[in-house]
């Protein structure tokens, strides 16, 4: 709809809806097939290519924070995260200070430049299927004390409601406000470049990010 509408505008397509069943384990799923041949315009002979920024997927939840490390092992990056054209986004983390007086008895789980409680790898597929995510970006970090992880709004991103008549911000996390900030830096590339083919894009993004010393 949005081609038809403006076919002459430059665009990118970002979704942080994803399939968390695992089973695919790297292989394309009708899915991800469809993502790479949307992504690589396959019925276009390649005239139009696409940037598609995907979240990879977000961790099991307080089982899966309790078991960081460990846990980025076996949380797996979500259908259809496994796109080879796409651009998959995972998260980590910078924010390690928690603010609110209630909650000084909790401690960050990631450390500042580590990966994030909420994010998945690929770290046990094949290596014959792509490398995922292709970058991380911030999704926040959870608090835990002796009882287990938390949650805490310290540690989240700060975004605005929507209602905002009922209140200004509100508070964001995981792979989707990861692929969020990663769409926004796209978009961002995209109106600097305007003549650069989504995959250069792509590429860009990529090849400009650097492991930090937690990872």
């Amino acid at each position: 709809r949005p081609e038809i509408r403006a076919p002459n505008r430059q665009l990118l397509f970002t979704s942080a809806v994803t399939a968390s069943d695992y089973r695919d384990r790297g292989r394309p799923s009708s899915w991800s097939s469809t993502v790479d041949r949307l992504a690589a315009d396959y019925d276009g002979a390649g005239a139009f290519p696409r940037l598609f920024v995907l979240s990879a997927g977000n961790s099991d939840g307080p089982v899966a924070w309790s078991a960081y490390h460990a846990s980025l092992s076996t949380n797996l990056i979500h259908d259809p995260g496994q796109a080879w054209n796409a651009l998959t986004v995972g998260a980590s983390t910078e924010k390690v200070v928690i603010t609110e007086a209630d909650a000084q008895h909790y401690q960050p789980i990631a450390k500042s430049g580590g990966l994030s409680p909420h994010t998945t790898t690929s770290a046990t597929w094949d290596r014959s299927w792509p490398l995922k995510p292709d970058v991380v970006l911030e999704g926040g970090n959870i608090g835990k004390n002796a009882l287990g992880p938390s949650g805490i709004s310290s540690l989240d991103l700060l975004t605005t409601h929507h209602r905002p008549l009922e209140r200004l911000f509100w508070t964001t996390n995981a792979t989707s406000a990861a692929s969020a900030l990663c769409a926004r830096m796209a978009a961002q590339l995209m109106a600097t470049y305007p003549a650069l083919r989504p995959e250069t894009i792509r590429a860009l993004i990529v090849h400009s990010a650097e492991w930090t010393q937690a990872m």
